[in-house]
């Protein structure tokens, strides 16, 4: 079992593996079944894992949110997994444990029944997630026994009990085939290539970046964002900035950039790491193989702001 209150470092990253938390949840399924399910979470959005400690009520309920909790005088709100992945009851026990993160600037806490051990992961092992994962996975892979580990996208949870009252119409569906080319809004804008596995990022970028005026082009992890390039260099048509993630299955971010930088056809395009981690490992990372910027994720106005000023001027004045 990981011990709990401990703080952890953050791993080596660029090397194609990262690390994660494998923890287990006991879920009561919608048919009746209880199961026991082996689940994961990145390991450089853990700050610790504490035991269950006293939990608060909110006034108003958040389906999903069983309440806030101190951790060193600091309140964070403390989410039920078994909730949000859709259990019919989802009760919380004393010897239960929770998962403290921080990505964003935000802090969670989300309540898990027993963590294990950290494991080093290839990403080329990380397989996308099933269709009825899709709200709340980022991946999945196969660990022993023949069983499979579902990695946990703590990031579009957040987003989805954030937003939960509104609903907004959406460029990207979870499982869709990605839309075409969205063009520029306003006449002689840059094209950006968005690459990102949340659906909700995605969304929310594309629609600021489009309002904006710039050609959007889309895809899901690192393949489809090599896929995206050599479509655009067969078409004619530009592809003048890349907005990456980091963390995606099949390929991450990191992977990405130095597949850019190495090919003679892409390597002077700008590529601008979109990320929630805020480790300076990541950053010093990210500038040695050759990244133009380093954005917290979906901080909009930082985005616009820089793209104004670094790509949009040089872009209508070449």
């Amino acid at each position: 079992m990981v011990q709990p209150t401990n703080t952890f470092g953050h791993p080596k990253k660029g090397d194609g593996y990262f690390e994660l938390i494998d923890f287990n949840l006991v879920r009561n399924l919608p048919d009746g079944r209880q199961v026991k399910g082996t689940y994961g979470v990145n390991v450089v959005k853990v700050r610790e894992v504490i035991h269950m400690p006293r939990i608060n009520p909110l006034a108003s309920t958040v389906n999903g949110v069983e309440g806030i909790f101190e951790l060193r005088g600091v309140p964070i709100p403390a989410i039920n997994l078994c909730t949000i992945l859709g259990d019919t009851r989802a009760t919380v026990s004393p010897e239960d444990q929770i998962i403290v993160t921080e990505f964003a600037h935000k802090r969670a806490g989300f309540i898990v029944q027993q963590t294990n051990r950290i494991r080093r992961v290839p990403w080329e092992k990380i397989l996308p997630p099933s269709a009825d994962k899709a709200s709340s996975m980022t991946g999945m892979m196969l660990i022993e026994d023949n069983e499979f580990l579902f990695i946990l996208d703590l990031e579009r949870i957040i987003s989805q009990l954030e937003n939960m009252a509104t609903g907004r119409p959406a460029f990207v569906q979870e499982n869709s085939p990605l839309p075409p080319m969205l063009s520029p809004r306003k006449l002689g804008y840059p094209t950006i290539l968005l690459v990102d596995d949340s659906s909700l990022i995605l969304n929310s970028v594309a629609r600021s970046l489009n309002q904006e005026g710039y050609g959007i082009v889309l895809a899901r992890n690192g393949l489809e964002g090599i896929q995206r390039l050599e479509e655009a260099n067969q078409s004619g048509y530009v592809i003048d900035a890349i907005i990456t993630d980091l963390e995606m299955p099949q390929m991450d971010g990191l992977s990405l950039l130095k597949k850019i930088r190495q090919h003679s056809t892409y390597s002077r395009i700008p590529v601008y790491l979109h990320t929630s981690l805020s480790d300076t490992g990541s950053r010093e990372t990210a500038k040695q193989l050759g990244a133009n910027e380093f954005f917290v994720k979906n901080d909009i106005g930082t985005i616009l702001r820089y793209l104004k000023t670094q790509l949009l001027g040089a872009t209508l004045s070449a």
